[in-house]
């Protein structure tokens, strides 16, 4: 890692993704924000709009337990972004995954991840806006699909807490506000932010 100020609201680099290359042959480090420090240990989330994925590849009742990007980003990601040295600092952490609040969708089981995203209480309990929780996509993430909005530039990022049904999963539009009731997992324009929790002594 660089920058290690571990400053709420401060950034550090750390790992390495596809980012100002469309074509993902280069790779860029990645800017984290810090979203809380306590007990040695600090909450990571990717500045930028990282990638452009599905939740899942079927349009199918599905929680975060079983998904396709919750098995990408602790898999494919996990292996190709972060350096041995690094992958030793990133946290497991244990994840509440409630049902849904408003609607009564059922969030599944709680799961260990070492990369994970956030979900709708934690998005609101770390961010003090929806205009901190905001993000631009990158030229990557832009040439894989992901949803650009012609006013604010910014793209919606996906949640892992479910939403209206157990087949959608909840996000952050480009107002950087909760939406709680979500996209279907399927859908191929969201965003991915991923969040960790690392060492800091």
């Amino acid at each position: 890692m660089s920058n290690e100020n571990f400053t709420v609201g401060g950034l550090v680099t750390m790992g390495v993704f596809p980012q100002s290359d469309p074509s993902g042959e280069k790779k860029d480090p990645i800017d984290w924000i810090v979203l809380a420090v306590e007990d040695g240990k600090a909450l990571l989330i990717s500045e930028k709009g990282l990638d452009c994925r599905m939740y899942h590849g079927d349009n199918t009742t599905m929680t975060w337990e079983n998904c396709d990007l919750r098995k990408w980003l602790n898999g494919e990601f996990l292996e190709d972004t972060f350096t041995p040295e690094e992958q030793e600092v990133i946290l497991t952490t244990h994840l509440l995954n409630p049902d849904s609040t408003v609607h009564g969708a059922a969030g599944g089981n709680e799961t260990d991840d070492r990369v994970f995203l956030l979900n709708v209480d934690e998005a609101e309990k770390y961010f003090d806006s929806d205009e901190a929780r905001m993000a631009d996509p990158t030229p990557y993430s832009d040439a894989r699909g992901v949803f650009i909005n012609v006013r604010t530039d910014k793209v919606w990022w996906w949640l892992r807490s479910p939403g209206y049904y157990v087949s959608d999963a909840a996000g952050v539009n480009y107002l950087g506000q909760l939406h709680k009731s979500g996209s279907n997992v399927s859908t191929t324009n969201n965003a991915v932010r991923p969040s960790i929790w690392v060492k800091t002594d």
